[in-house]
């Protein structure tokens, strides 16, 4: 079924990926110059308070926007549904506080478990890979979308586990390959600002067709396998 959810997230990036890209680009390149902006300080001479500011605003509010507008866009492109973009940017604001704090939630839960010898976290990755599809598609609380994410995930336990993994080894993997890009420069100050910019869109722009796509194809067979049942 994972297999099967990533070729079918990749057909439909095929079919799609030009329409969510003109759409989402703005947010995208919002990320990277923000984040490439609050990235200029070395470690060993202390973050200034404009690189926490930006580091906060980019985490705590570029962000979780973009999860949920491409949720959404992705959502309707599959369903051929037809909305002007600028709604998704007025529905998204809706979202926010609580797409916020699954992630913080998620993130600590994941971050604790890997802690906890690895496979932990990995393990929780998997049960909590839908939580913010409950909450922006279905709308449904903090509570109820780690719940229903949960008992979900524990039916389908192990292809769960894989697409979180799936998930995260492409997200490593991609920013690993970004990163050798610019590992030439023996200081992040000569590293130029557009270099910066678009690792930093193109890091983001990958976890978003991840979550907007394979992983979308992934909860909607999930959801539909799960009303079949219930007939």
């Amino acid at each position: 079924m994972t297999l099967q959810a990533i070729s079918k997230g990749f057909e439909y990036y095929k079919n799609f990926g030009l329409n969510f890209s003109i759409k989402i680009i703005p947010l995208v390149f919002l990320f990277g110059f923000v984040a490439s902006s609050g990235s200029t300080s070395q470690l060993s001479m202390g973050l200034s308070n404009l690189d926490i500011m930006l580091l906060l605003f980019n985490n705590f509010l570029i962000s979780p926007l973009i999860t949920i507008f491409s949720i959404l866009l992705a959502n309707d492109l599959f369903k051929n549904n037809k909305r002007d973009v600028l709604v998704y940017y007025a529905i998204s604001w809706q979202f926010l506080i609580k797409v916020l704090l699954l992630s913080l939630i998620s993130t600590i839960a994941i971050g604790l478990g890997l802690i906890l010898f690895v496979f932990p976290g990995i393990l929780i990755a998997g049960l909590l890979v839908f939580v913010n599809y409950y909450a922006i598609l279905e709308n449904k609380s903090i509570f109820e979308s780690l719940y229903f994410s949960w008992e979900s995930s524990k039916s389908n336990l192990v292809q769960c586990v894989l697409m979180a993994t799936f998930f995260w080894l492409i997200t490593i993997l991609s920013i690993t390959i970004l990163s050798s890009l610019i590992s030439n420069y023996e200081k992040p100050d000569e590293i130029p600002q557009i270099y910066r910019i678009l690792s930093s869109s193109i890091a983001i722009y990958i976890q978003i067709c991840l979550i907007s796509f394979p992983i979308l194809a992934f909860y909607q067979s999930q959801l539909s396998n799960k009303i079949k049942n219930s007939t």
